[in-house]
């Protein structure tokens, strides 16, 4: 039978969106619900969907934006919350980012939690477990034990600029703005050769509130604190190796959990924490690759 046209649309749209979330390593992304998935599965989906092509560097309609150069892809959600009816597995991790490096994962978010326990579902869904600014351990959307979500973030702003193969992302949301009147921006920048990532976390408003800055990393990333106190070398199982300095916050490594495959493994986070001053407060990051 023939296709209908309606149908044969929504392919061609729903084609680039699938790849436009695809790591290096094949996979999804980890947000709002999604798992790594089976890629040979999604090598066949794509193929019957005649989608061929690199992944567009932008999904306004939904709210992501994709930063790919040398190899490296970063994925950030500036989206506004789904309607009511369309959130039930929907994440409170606006503008948080992920970050891989030819096949492997570096930054990551926790991922879904695929068993019945609604505490575990509920502690996935959260802010926490997200590579993302979490303001007094209070989530950026109210998560429902039902599923949905409730209040969250009125407004989400984003631009994106590209000069001579550098990416550069700058995004804002107000979910913390009726709670303690803050509001928080981030800026990304993506060099050209895919080997420096950089960032920048703002919060603007009343002086006096814990905030953490986390990056959640992929179980298969060793961790390990430097001498110099404001830097974690990452290496990764190629051998590979890249170095996440900060400024700003006070820099940690903590446990945290990733289901992105189904089931739950150990892996680390490490953490920029900090108070909003009378200025506000300004965290300086960058994330990058060690060139022997």
């Amino acid at each position: 039978r023939p296709v209908p046209e309606f149908l044969a649309r929504a392919i061609e749209r729903a084609g680039p969106l699938l790849r436009f979330f695809r790591h290096g390593d094949g996979g999804l992304a980890l947000f709002n619900g999604a798992g790594a998935g089976d890629v040979g599965l999604i090598d066949l989906v794509l193929a019957r969907a005649d989608a061929p092509g690199r992944a567009p560097p932008s999904a306004p309609d939904a709210g992501y934006e994709r930063l790919q150069a040398g190899g490296t892809v970063v994925l950030v959600d500036c989206g506004m919350q789904p309607l009511p009816g369309f959130d039930r597995d929907a994440h409170a991790g606006t503008l948080a980012l992920e970050m891989s490096h030819g096949r492997e994962r570096i930054v990551v978010n926790c991922g879904a939690y695929q068993g019945l326990g609604t505490e575990w579902r509920l502690a996935m869904r959260a802010t926490a477990a997200h590579s993302t600014v979490i303001v007094a351990d209070t989530n950026s959307a109210e998560l429902r034990k039902a599923g949905g979500l409730g209040k969250g973030p009125h407004s989400v702003t984003r631009e994106r600029a590209e000069k001579d193969g550098d990416v550069w992302i700058s995004a804002t949301h107000d979910g913390y703005r009726e709670a303690y009147g803050l509001s928080h921006a981030r800026q990304i920048f993506l060099a050209a050769n895919g080997d420096d990532l950089r960032g920048e976390d703002a919060l603007t408003g009343p002086a006096g509130r814990g905030f953490a800055v986390r990056f959640h990393l992929h179980p298969d990333v060793e961790a390990a604190l430097q001498p110099e106190g404001n830097a974690v070398r990452l290496t990764l199982p190629s051998g590979g190796a890249w170095r996440l300095r900060a400024e700003g916050a006070v820099l940690s490594l903590g446990e945290s959990v990733y289901h992105g495959d189904g089931a739950p493994r150990k892996t680390q986070q490490v953490l920029l924490d900090g108070h909003v001053g009378t200025q506000g407060a300004t965290v300086r990051w960058a994330i990058r690759r060690e060139v022997d």
